[in-house]
């Protein structure tokens, strides 16, 4: 592979979709400078994390934000190259990560009860959870009938039982969950009104091709921007976890910054 390959030869591992228009544009953006700027403020905050490793909470809440910070990594490697649809994908992964993060800093007893815990303990915080959507109503009917059947069911309860729904909702995060976490999913899930958007159509809704790539950088901007809300709380839980007061007026100004770029963002929504 030669130095002038072109995206119609070699794809998105051209030259050309490394170093091309869309790739100087994307790298110029407000979006992907405050997202630089976030990422490396995760990532110093990581690297003086101080992990005490009888403090499972530490340990594992830890864990997830590494996670979430790769994810957040890899979505700015993707989004420079025009990958939209694998921006997507790592988006919906980064926010799936946050459900996690968030679900086991606020609830202790579920953090114990899936790392450690018994099938016992694990329907005990569960059927908890379930009393408490009886009065609150977060969760759609049919996935009250399924926590039911999982709480009452003989067979063990394992760490996979336990829906996304159920993890976002304990995240405080439900609206999400509803909304881009679900739109989200189409492009993971590789449906048909997911794959009818790279269709390349005319004035008169003739097909003429087939679009591979992001052809501006609009979309990518606000995938990105989204994506820097996500780490955002992530960072947020981390710091409170592991003071690092030194950081918070660097977070507070990048905080600031993103809340500024979004401000001059325009969401575009493929119709699905």
């Amino acid at each position: 592979m030669t130095d002038q390959t072109s995206f119609k030869d070699a794809g998105f591992l051209s030259e050309q979709s490394r170093t091309g228009t869309l790739s100087v544009e994307m790298h110029q953006t407000p979006q992907y400078l405050v997202c630089e700027d976030l990422s490396q403020l995760g990532q110093s905050i990581l690297n003086r994390c101080r992990i005490r490793p009888d403090d499972k909470n530490e340990v594992y809440l830890s864990l997830y934000f590494q996670r979430m910070l790769s994810h957040f990594q890899s979505i700015l490697l993707m989004a420079e190259r025009g990958m939209i649809h694998e921006t997507e994908i790592m988006s919906r992964c980064l926010l799936e990560t946050l459900f996690n993060l968030a679900a086991f800093y606020r609830h202790e007893d579920f953090l114990e009860a899936m790392t450690d815990g018994d099938t016992d303990q694990r329907r005990e915080v569960l059927t908890r959870f379930y009393l408490k959507q009886l009065e609150i109503h977060a969760l759609t009917e049919q996935e009250m009938d399924d926590l039911e059947r999982m709480i009452n069911s003989a067979d063990e309860i394992n760490r996979g039982d336990v829906s996304t729904a159920i993890k976002a909702e304990m995240a405080g995060l439900m609206s999400e969950y509803r909304t881009e976490y679900a739109f989200l999913s189409e492009t993971v899930h590789c449906r048909i009104h997911s794959v009818e958007q790279d269709l390349e159509m005319d004035d008169h809704q003739i097909i003429v091709g087939i679009a591979t790539r992001a052809e501006d950088t609009n979309r990518l901007a606000s995938l990105l921007m989204n994506a820097a809300d996500y780490l955002i709380d992530g960072i947020s839980i981390i710091l409170e976890l592991h003071k690092q007061p030194e950081q918070l007026a660097h977070f507070e100004q990048i905080k600031r910054q993103v809340q500024k770029v979004w401000q001059n963002t325009t969401v575009k929504v493929a119709h699905r």
